[in-house]
């Protein structure tokens, strides 16, 4: 998940992916510098903890990254804009990639670590068109998801799913 660190004139974000990091980054005047860091000048400390919130669900302390919890969600789509239904685009909850489709073969996958229990990530293809998507009543388990982010991430399944469990990593 995504850790801020301090370093004089500078502060150092190390997150993985996300589809709206790097605009978020450039907010702040943030740069890639390669292998999931981003580097932003000192004063924008605050503003990088609140992007870390409304992004990752964590404020990008290392000890709140630090404890951690597996958790298991079961998809129950109710209507209105799917969570877990993507055209030409991987789907993610709460920062973490569900479920992706490997690039140049069009076959669907779990995200990192993502293990499915019930159901599995399909992929419907319409000529050249394609949909990701997690069928309603599958389940999964996200692990080593930092327990700050727990609630974060059950006010994204609102009316998408539902948390089942969370169990100590």
């Amino acid at each position: 998940m995504a850790i801020l660190s301090v370093d004089g004139a500078y502060i150092t974000l190390e997150a993985p992916f996300h589809p709206e990091l790097s605009t978020q980054a450039r907010r702040y005047r943030g740069r890639f510098v390669g292998k999931g860091r981003w580097r932003f000048e000192a004063k924008w400390e605050s503003d990088l903890r609140a992007m870390c919130l409304m992004l990752f669900g964590v404020d990008g302390r290392p000890e709140t990254v630090a404890d951690q919890v597996d958790l298991t969600v079961a998809v129950e789509e109710n209507g209105g804009s799917p969570l877990f239904r993507r055209f030409h685009d991987d789907i993610y909850l709460g920062g973490r990639q569900v479920a992706g489709v490997l690039k140049g073969r069009l076959i669907p996958r779990p995200g990192k670590g993502i293990r499915f229990v019930r159901g599995e990530p399909l992929l419907e293809h319409k000529g050249l068109q394609w949909w990701l998507w997690i069928p309603t009543g599958s389940e999964f388990i996200i692990r080593r998801v930092p327990r700050m982010a727990v609630p974060f991430m059950e006010s994204k399944l609102d009316g998408h799913g539902r948390l089942l469990t969370a169990q100590a990593a």
